[in-house]
């Protein structure tokens, strides 16, 4: 683990493999540990960069600074602490908002970019649940919040394989929890969050991806991205829902490593599979 100082803010990342480089931004409440099923697959063919956003895992925690743009910034902060010019970028859940933001805002810094289970602004079940979470969170604490995830994240089936496991986890505190104001802060910034408007200034070949069960971002959002953004295709996850990194780690690997095995064929002639 490494860190790098930016914007005043000090996040710890992890650079994995070599080849060209990936950047992979996690969702609400995660950390860069969250990779665990992609990274081990990604490095082997390409350079796998993960990292705490600010407020998260072993990343500062300030007291003040969240919002979309700012997270944004923060991700080119640390392409140019680790002096990169061009990466490609996989966006999940809130990390998708933030890599919309920042391929609308940089778009000389994204190659290929990957949007999943995620939308270009926060629907009605969206701003529930970051409600319900906030509430938990604040009233009960950070273990409260946590055992509501899984039941939007992981289809019937996860569920029946992983239920053990997830029982297991009720009333545990995650491990590095958030503060009280960071979570309420990452909270705040997808509320905030609404890149609808700027979807058309996104240049890079963009692969929108999706559970078939996915109901928290559901098809109807996954569509909008599509249609917005000029070189988009939609991908969908059989027996995923929101989850789908963890839940189909094998369909999503593969359908990414595709993705950007054919943007580099079309771009240099090679293939890297």
């Amino acid at each position: 683990m490494s860190t790098a100082l930016v914007n005043g803010v000090a996040l710890r990342y992890e650079i994995h493999g070599e080849g060209f480089p990936v950047v992979l931004l996690n969702g609400l409440g995660g950390n860069r540990k969250d990779w665990y099923e992609q990274v081990p697959v990604f490095s082997q063919h390409y350079q796998t960069i993960t990292y705490d956003h600010r407020g998260t895992g072993d990343s500062n925690k300030p007291e003040t600074g969240y919002s979309i743009d700012q997270f944004a910034d923060d991700c080119i902060g640390v392409l140019d602490h680790l002096d990169l010019e061009r990466v490609h970028l996989v966006g999940y859940s809130m990390g998708g908002r933030i890599a919309q933001a920042i391929a609308s805002r940089y778009p000389d810094r994204v190659a290929a970019l990957v949007l999943a289970a995620t939308a270009a602004k926060p629907n009605a079940l969206n701003l529930y649940s970051l409600k319900l979470g906030a509430y938990l969170y604040k009233n009960y604490g950070p273990s409260a919040a946590a055992s509501v995830g899984p039941l939007v994240d992981f289809t019937h089936s996860y569920f029946a394989k992983a239920l053990p496991v997830l029982v297991d986890k009720l009333g545990a505190v995650p491990e590095n929890p958030m503060p009280l104001h960071a979570f309420m802060g990452h909270v705040g910034a997808i509320e905030g969050h609404d890149t609808s408007g700027v979807l058309g200034s996104i240049r890079s070949p963009t692969l929108v991806v999706i559970g078939d069960q996915e109901w928290l971002n559901p098809l109807p959002d996954a569509n909008a991205l599509v249609e917005g953004i000029p070189d988009a295709r939609l991908q969908v996850i059989t027996g995923a829902s929101h989850g789908l990194i963890v839940e189909q780690p094998e369909q999503f690997n593969q359908c990414v490593l595709d993705f950007f095995c054919e943007y580099h064929r079309l771009a240099d002639g090679l293939s890297l599979s």
